[in-house]
């Protein structure tokens, strides 16, 4: 699916041009492929140029957007990828090892790794084919979909997309093909609806999760101005406040007080939030474990053990690089997962699973001192993947193998079944 870093003057130069849905198969570029580039040293202008040289309008855009987006500019990536869907749709990606045995129909809505599942992260080195087609409210559904042995919905499953899915609808249900996390009745998963949907699993502290408008929140700050009726019930200090559309711990923070709340509130001009009790979920040592787990058919595979002195952990930021020890420490915990907090909170994995009614999705989770599983998110586009350094992170080339194996078995099983 993707381009293996090279050092030449033309990047893309092995990507045949491309052609239309029924052509011969072609390579147009991934996020992935561009992400691998990167890392192999090459220059932002030296990929944006040969993106500029792409003699198809459609791949050119589509290539310059994913550009913009990995180097920070989302607005300016947005309109080049709205234009070229206008375009042109429907975007193939061909198997990174040849002949192709599978071709995997995804469908997905503008945007880019926080709007879809990442799907080419998990078919890195594999086998499937893959064709994109984007759809949206204001454009026309295609007459026809390219030729596929499955489909995966990739359209992040938030209630703000309900109308897109509605939408989609009728072509997928007149599909004769499987298809893999197409929503059920239980739709959405937003933050206050998980918290409910989850309550009850033993071995799970799932923390209640409201949905506030600013009025309540500034309430809660100790504005004279609302009425006491409006903050009644609502959670006390200390509470962790975000923006209802965020992501990354962007507008994240944990209020401790009144005027913590109305200094956030001077921050952040958003119309309304989501507002949970902050639960210290620090172990024995002083410092926080985030974990997350992607749960394929159930069975959950650890993808990465973010371990950081502050509340609020991500990955990236966590610094894992700088830490031998807490590598050592998530390399341990990945090499002894299935015997170790993979089957200490199977069960309760497996009922998160069953709830959620996803083939595909991923969970964000930690372990409390006292053994249960804290509930932080879960959602079907949190990113997975194996691009950290293979010499750094040797161990976590092994682990994302697993995945994606697992992610491979899940499509063989949908196609060999004939549904899921």
């Amino acid at each position: 699916m993707h381009t293996r870093p090279d050092h030449g003057s033309a990047p893309f130069s092995d990507l045949p041009s491309p052609a239309s849905c029924d052509a011969t198969p072609y390579r147009d570029a991934s996020i992935c492929t561009l992400m691998r580039l990167m890392a192999s040293g090459r220059s932002a202008a030296d990929l944006f140029a040969s993106a500029n040289a792409i003699d198809d309008s459609a791949s050119m855009l589509m290539q310059m957007a994913m550009l913009l987006t990995l180097s920070g500019n989302d607005e300016l990536a947005w309109t080049f990828q709205e234009n070229a869907i206008r375009l042109r749709p429907h975007y193939r990606l061909a198997a990174d090892r040849q002949p192709a045995s599978l071709r995997l129909l995804v469908i997905a809505k503008p945007g880019f790794m926080l709007d879809n599942t990442p799907v080419e992260f998990l078919l890195e080195g594999s086998d499937v084919a893959m064709d994109v087609v984007y759809v949206a409210l204001d454009l026309p559904l295609p007459d026809r979909l390219p030729d596929h042995d499955l489909v995966f919905v990739a359209i992040a499953q938030f209630v703000r997309h309900r109308a897109l899915f509605e939408k989609i609808g009728p072509l997928i249900r007149g599909l004769t093909t499987p298809v893999l996390n197409m929503p059920g009745p239980l739709f959405g998963v937003e933050r206050d609806r998980l918290s409910t949907l989850l309550q009850g699993i033993d071995g799970l502290r799932v923390p209640p999760c409201r949905q506030i408008d600013r009025a309540v929140l500034q309430g809660i700050a100790g504005d004279s101005q609302v009425p006491a009726a409006a903050v009644h019930g609502t959670i006390g200090f200390p509470a962790i406040v975000r923006p209802l559309i965020s992501s990354g711990g962007l507008g994240l923070a944990r209020i401790n007080d009144c005027s913590e709340a109305m200094a956030y509130l001077l921050l952040h001009a958003d119309a309304a939030f989501y507002v949970a009790p902050f639960v210290d979920y620090r172990s024995a040592d002083g410092l926080y474990r985030k974990c997350r787990i992607a749960l394929l058919q159930g069975r959950a595979f650890v993808c990465h053990l973010a371990i950081s002195e502050h509340w609020m952990v991500h990955y990236q930021s966590a610094g894992m690089e700088r830490s031998a020890a807490r590598r050592e420490e998530e390399a341990h915990f990945m090499r002894h997962f299935d015997t170790g907090f993979g089957r200490r909170h199977a069960r309760a994995l497996s009922i998160m699973w069953a709830r959620l009614g996803l083939d595909y999705v991923v969970v964000d989770c930690a372990e409390l001192q006292d053994g249960q599983l804290l509930f932080f998110e879960a959602d079907n586009i949190s990113v997975v993947h194996a691009m950290d350094s293979a010499e750094m992170f040797p161990y976590k080339q092994e682990q994302m193998q697993k995945v994606q194996q697992a992610f491979r078995q899940l499509l063989d099983s949908a196609v060999s079944s004939g549904t899921i």
